[in-house]
């Protein structure tokens, strides 16, 4: 009985004691965990204002370099660019050359190079053709257009049009004439060459792949024409006469004048009138011979010398370098004033000889020629047109149409003399 009461007693005496002692070392543990805790912040801030105090941290400068390539790098290099060239050849090359030589290509016929040729000058020959024969295609189709007359009036009628379209768009007719124009009449007449028109060939040298000859080739007329033109420049050298002419006798004037020969006239009374009265009104007036106004009216001119160079000497000095550029102006204006009359005569020479280049028609061509005449707001104009209709083509030869003014009649006329 006692040994059973005393068991459970020891028990929960055991139990507390046990339960005192954790308590108690809680109640221990506390405040040496507070001091640690305060201990590392003090310590925290210690090192804190151990590091404000210290200098700014030092800056080293570091440079990086490459490593070198070796001997190694090298053949690592050319082994990856052979090993992969090998493969480009086994998987890419390689099956291409099995795919064509398995497929059997068509054999091309060789292209035969054009000989070259070389023409010479003055190896232009004209070579006139054989009379139409009545079993010529082109006279069977002079018979055929003949048994037409619609078609010989229609052709006239669009040529006639074709030459106010040409009238209406020239600058210069237009800019005389007004604007306004309109077809008036014609007089176009149809006519069937008996002959062809001639052909010309050029000798030179002809260069082949496996031959040097000289050979004979036909040249089209229009190159003719132009060669001719070049070789033969009779229009400039006519121009050039023409400008020369102009300056000699210019030269021979002013060499006359300077001795006297050919003095000039004495100013007329309406010419000193008007000088008169534009110098009345303020106007300048460049007098007809001798000093100018400005000397005539201040003739003491070595007193306003002196006085300009003794006011403005800083200003002449200045002005320097403008004198020259004054000077280049004033001797280009006296070059152009004293070759204005030869380039005029060039100019008049040129415009009255010069004409377009014209080719003969190609072969089979029917003529059409005649007058047309155009309304225009100032003046009647009369054209003399020549032109070749192309039956195969059925339509004008625009490289061989000629065209000339034959009389320009005015609407309103003036005496030309005067009322």
């Amino acid at each position: 009985m006692y040994h059973a009461m005393r068991s459970p007693m020891l028990r929960n005496i055991k139990l507390l004691k046990s339960t005192c002692l954790r308590s108690l070392g809680q109640s221990i543990a506390t405040p040496q965990q507070s001091r640690t805790i305060f201990a590392s912040k003090r310590e925290l801030l210690r090192i804190g204002v151990q590091n404000q105090n210290q200098d700014s941290p030092s800056v080293h400068r570091v440079m990086f370099r490459k490593r070198r390539k070796g001997l190694f790098d090298v053949f690592i290099f050319m082994g990856t660019v052979y090993a992969c060239s090998l493969a480009y050849n086994h998987f890419v090359l390689q099956p291409l050359d099995r795919a064509l030589e398995d497929t059997e290509l068509p054999e091309l016929p060789e292209e035969e190079l054009q000989p070259l040729f070389i023409p010479f000058p003055m190896t232009i020959h004209e070579v006139k053709q054989a009379p139409y024969l009545g079993s010529d295609p082109e006279w069977q189709e002079f018979i055929k257009f003949s048994q037409q007359p619609d078609l010989a009036q229609k052709v006239c009628h669009n040529l006639a049009n074709l030459i106010l379209k040409a009238v209406d768009k020239h600058p210069i007719l237009s800019r005389h004439l007004g604007q306004k124009m309109k077809l008036r009449r014609y007089w176009l007449d149809v006519d069937f060459p008996l002959d062809p028109p001639p052909e010309y060939t050029q000798s030179g040298i002809e260069i082949g792949s496996d031959y040097i000859a000289w050979t004979t080739h036909s040249v089209d007329s229009m190159t003719v024409r132009k060669l001719q033109r070049a070789l033969w420049p009779s229009i400039m050298t006519l121009s050039s006469i023409s400008f020369f002419k102009v300056v000699v006798a210019d030269f021979v004037d002013q060499i006359s004048g300077l001795f006297g020969l050919n003095p000039k006239p004495p100013p007329s009374i309406e010419q000193i009138l008007a000088r008169h009265r534009q110098f009345i009104k303020g106007t300048k007036v460049p007098p007809h011979d001798g000093p100018p106004a400005e000397a005539q009216l201040f003739p003491l001119k070595d007193d306003i010398s002196e006085a300009g160079t003794i006011g403005f000497t800083s200003l002449n000095a200045g002005n320097k370098d403008n004198e020259s550029d004054v000077k280049i102006k004033e001797a280009l204006v006296e070059l152009r004033q004293q070759f204005s009359g030869p380039l005029v005569a060039f100019k008049k020479t040129f415009s009255r000889f010069w004409k377009r280049p014209i080719c003969h028609p190609p072969r089979g061509c029917i003529t059409v020629s005649g007058l047309v005449e155009v309304d225009t707001a100032k003046a009647y104009l009369v054209l003399d047109v020549i032109a070749y209709w192309n039956p195969q083509l059925r339509s004008i030869d625009m490289q061989s149409l000629t065209v000339g003014v034959r009389r320009i009649q005015l609407k309103k006329q003036s005496p030309r003399g005067g009322d």
